[in-house]
């Protein structure tokens, strides 16, 4: 066993120094206990000597001087981590946070500060196996910004010698990225860095990095998923079981699609990971509260001022309570409030109404001539940041170089509508208005904050349809988040598109039209349409106060991924070349509908609330796995017997059920292996010396069950070396839900997993 250890900590050495060397490998001569290593680095011959110990780690001596392994992977010969710190700190301007609050998402506790529950997960001390922290929340409910922060104090804190892990902040938010690699190599450029993107697996492996990819989701959307995922599967290969890595997604769907894909490869021992999901919780009225006593006490406002304030923001967001959760678009109306004692809001749209009066104030006070006048008319002011959010949204970036602005700039303002010298001007301009800055580096333009990118992307969106445009080019270029989707939704509502069945016939048609095109982006097209489809049932009929019954209408060639229709009925409507992804449809009524081609994978439903009569729907053969929300609806079912019998429940046209094949076994029994279950839906392999799975393992019945388990081959046993002596693991071979399923015997399941069961039942008789 010593033997293993050892040969194997010489082949991480090898791999470790030749993510840092120059081509050509690196020489390890191994001498018992010590090793002795030679390497180049741009053309310096390197020299070093590793002694190691299981218990008290490696030591490297180079030019006689001895120091810990991770202190000189870290040190100025190698990553020079402190040198990173520093870029860190100075990369990014300061400015003022707005702290947000989240919690673990499996966890009864209430939400606390963002960035000191994420600080605790990065601080723990090394699981066996690699962390990977999902943090998700709606568009808006500041991730970015969260994430951001947390990177810039764990680099003073790390400046400070509070810590000896750095965080990678990684920006793949609409950029047109098909590899991690590729984000990975820009950053730590940007940073200027003394490394290159080979060494970032090795330095999270060991402790030392953490990289916090920020908007995972949309690289996901760029280029397929999986090409994505297999650049971070790649990633979480070299890993081997260690270390920790932060990603944030806009929608739980997204998370959901990485488990999947993760799930796959660590069933085949690729992977070693345990996911820790983090919600990001939208603000409530004691958060705005404590916004606005923390900006008087800056602003130094007296009692009457701050009271006239907060009175005065309560009536601008009444009515507007989804926005109001949003943390930095709650301090730019904020700052209109106080800059504009005339706005009041908006009746319907607070989003519009801000976003207008901001380019009036642009028109009317900024973008005037010599004598005082408007340089060009708000409309035409309007529409330019209409086409620069459609420009960025096409070149799948959220910045666009200078040169871009301008031609874009250039493109509106043409000699017809303004003339020669006020375009100039403008164009010049154009990086100071409102809703735009500079980016990090003062490279490019961006928009200040996704909120308005959203809205004004929306309406490009609203103005390609209602200008005939073939709508398959842009509905292909990245994942559509949903709240642009709802953004369309209402614009075509507001122009009179949506007034009608008819009206809402002509949309799905040419939705549908998008997704029959065939290019290697279909699949993005069709998913982008469903979002947008999703959005406009929900939108229908909201002119009369309430949302009006779909009657008669035909949804075809879309897929929905992930979203919700709740409380959208359709009737009598036809369904054809429809796929739904966990979609929710708690409170959707399909009512004397019909299905053909369409594919439900893991639909959410609730029995009492969702109305299923899709006939033509083939049960269960068209209905991979169900969450039931009556019974949590977190975990899916895979059992035919209890998909048609939740789905009978909820309406659907199914035949009489055949004679309940569900075996009978102790509950006892029952709930050790949900208990497993629950641990492997969060971490695969597990670790039978994992503290927190001790009432699992010490349970009598738990020997039985193991011998089982690994005697049929459902899981296998694993021994590897971690911090100190060797463990030994358990690594599943199929899903949690696939061999819950073996629970009937009627389940169409692996062979493996229903002699698992046969014996399980013969073992409990």
């Amino acid at each position: 066993m010593v033997e293993d250890y050892y040969d194997l900590l010489k082949r991480r050495i090898e791999s470790d120094l030749a993510s840092f060397a120059d081509p050509g490998g690196v020489s390890v001569d191994r001498n018992g206990r010590a090793f002795d290593v030679i390497w180049e680095v741009r053309g310096e011959t390197c020299e070093a000597r590793l002694t190691a110990s299981q218990d008290r780690g490696i030591k490297v001596t180079v030019d006689g001087q001895s120091e810990p392994y991770r202190v000189f992977l870290a040190g100025p010969r190698m990553a020079d981590l402190r040198h990173m710190a520093q870029m860190i700190k100075r990369g990014r301007e300061s400015e003022i946070f707005v702290p947000s609050r989240a919690q673990l998402a499996e966890a009864d506790v209430p939400p606390s500060s963002a960035t000191d529950l994420l600080t605790e997960l990065v601080e723990e001390s090394e699981s066996d196996v690699t962390r990977v922290v999902m943090v998700t929340g709606e568009a808006g409910a500041g991730k970015t910004r969260v994430l951001q922060e947390l990177v810039q104090r764990q680099a003073e804190r790390y400046l400070n010698g509070l810590t000896d892990k750095l965080l990678l902040y990684v920006n793949a938010q609409g950029r047109a990225l098909a590899r991690l690699n590729e984000a990975l190599a820009t950053e730590l450029q940007d940073l200027r860095a003394n490394l290159t993107y080979h060494s970032v697996a090795t330095l999270a492996r060991v402790g030392l990095l953490v990289p916090v990819i920020d908007g995972f989701d949309e690289l996901l959307g760029v280029s397929g998923y999986d090409d994505a995922f297999n650049s971070l599967s790649t990633f979480l290969e070299q890993m081997d079981g260690e270390g920790c890595l932060i990603a944030s997604a806009r929608s739980v769907y997204y998370e959901e699609e990485f488990l999947n894909r993760a799930d796959r490869e660590s069933t085949s021992g690729g992977h070693s990971w345990a996911h820790i999901p983090v919600r990001i919780v939208p603000w409530n009225d004691q958060d705005r509260i404590a916004y606005l006593d923390a900006l008087s006490d800056r602003e130094s406002l007296s009692e009457g001022d701050r009271g006239m304030l907060e009175k005065r923001v309560r009536g601008v967001f009444e009515g507007a309570e989804e926005l109001a959760s949003k943390p930095l678009f709650f301090a730019r109306t904020v700052d209109l409030v106080r800059r504009d004692p005339s706005f009041s809001g908006g009746e319907d749209d607070l989003l519009g109404t801000l976003t207008h009066r901001y380019l009036e104030r642009e028109q009317t006070e900024k973008l005037l001539d010599r004598q005082q006048r408007p340089l060009l008319p708000e409309s035409r002011l309007e529409q330019l940041m209409e086409e620069l959010a459609e420009e960025m949204w096409n070149q799948e970036t959220r910045e666009l170089d200078r040169r871009s602005v301008r031609e874009v700039g250039e493109y509106v303002l043409d000699e017809k509508t303004v003339s020669e010298s006020s375009r100039q001007i403008v164009v010049e301009r154009i990086p100071t208005f409102a809703f735009l800055a500079p980016s990090v580096k003062h490279t490019s333009i961006l928009f200040e904050h996704e909120i308005f990118f959203f809205h004004f992307l929306a309406c490009a969106f609203a103005n390609q349809y209602v200008r005939g445009s073939d709508m398959h080019i842009i509905l292909s270029r990245s994942a559509l988040p949903e709240f642009v989707a709802e953004r369309i939704a209402f614009e075509l509502r507001k122009r009179g598109r949506l007034s009608s069945l008819d009206e809402l016939q002509e949309i799905l048609d040419r939705l549908a039209d998008a997704g029959r095109t065939e290019w290697h982006r279909t699949e993005q097209v069709r998913e982008n349409a469903g979002v947008i489809i999703m959005a406009l049932l929900r939108e229908f009929g909201r002119d009369d106060g309430m949302q009006s019954e779909i009657v008669g209408r035909t949804i075809s060639s879309v897929e929905f991924p992930g979203g919700h229709l709740g409380g959208v009925t359709l009737r009598e409507c036809s369904l054809l070349d429809v796929t739904m992804h966990r979609t929710n449809l708690d409170g959707t009524k399909f009512v004397d509908c019909i299905a053909r081609d369409v594919l439900l994978l893991e639909p959410r439903v609730r029995v009492g609330s969702t109305r299923m009569e899709l006939i033509g729907l083939r049960i269960p053969t068209d209905v991979v796995g169900i969450r039931d929300l009556g019974e949590g609806g977190n975990n899916p079912f895979y059992d035919t017997e209890r998909i048609t019998r939740i789905l009978e429940k909820c309406g659907a046209p199914v035949e009489s059920s055949e004679a309940d094949g569900v075996r009978n076994l102790p509950d006892d029994l029952m709930n050790l292996l949900q208990k497993l279950m629950n641990a492997y839906r969060r971490a695969n392999p597990v670790c039978e010396s994992d503290q927190n799975l001790q009432s699992l393992f010490r349970d009598q019945r738990w020997p039985v069950l193991r011998n089982l388990l690994v005697q049929h081959g459902i899981v296998k046993e694993e021994s590897r070396p971690t911090s100190g002596s060797p463990k030994t693991f358990l690594r599943r071979r199929f899903s949690p839900e696939m061999i819950l399923s073996g629970e009937s015997r009627n389940s169409d399941v692996d062979r493996q997993i229903m002699q698992f069961w046969d014996a399980l039942e013969s073992e409990a008789a």
